[in-house]
């Protein structure tokens, strides 16, 4: 997660770049990676398309007060 001030700058490009290349480091036969981020969320899913990330299906979240 990237504080409101910092975003729009790269890092959550980074951290993606980074995680990915350590998961492939550290696990080799690694062919897939998948991720999750909200639909209204239009800067990062633009991140991941952009990281070839392609959407698979759609989110919903339901919730119910107690």
């Amino acid at each position: 997660m990237v504080t409101p001030r910092h975003r729009g700058r790269g890092l959550g490009r980074a951290v993606k770049l980074h995680m990915a290349a350590r998961a492939a480091g550290r696990y080799p036969a690694l062919r897939r990676i998948a991720t999750t981020v909200a639909d209204e969320n239009t800067p990062m899913r633009t991140v991941n398309e952009s990281l070839g990330y392609r959407r698979e299906r759609g989110t919903a979240y339901f919730q119910r007060k107690l």
